[in-house]
């Protein structure tokens, strides 16, 4: 059975897909107004130097049409790849 969120609540996990500085430290779900949520957080510190949180909470972001024929097709199979035949280059001057 699947998780249910309650409203207004939420939770977000690390990010194990973070690779960049611009990426968010946390991501997770949140219920808002009977519709889930994505939310991103990031952690940080004020010029002061105390320690703050940073968070976006928007729409689902969606596959893109392109991205999602990639991902469900694969990539072409090895034997799709044209072979290579030797040519006759009696012709060529040198």
């Amino acid at each position: 059975m699947a998780y249910e969120y309650k409203e207004g609540k939420g939770t977000a996990f690390p990010n194990d897909y973070k690779t960049l500085d611009t990426h968010p430290d946390f991501r997770g779900k949140f219920m808002w107004q009977g519709e889930l949520l994505e939310i991103s957080i990031w952690e940080g510190e004020t010029q002061a130097g105390v320690k703050r949180l940073s968070l976006v909470i928007q729409e689902p972001r969606q596959k893109s049409d392109a991205l999602q024929r990639v991902v469900t097709s694969g990539p072409k199979p090895a034997a799709a790849a044209k072979k290579f035949t030797p040519q006759d280059d009696s012709d060529i001057p040198f």
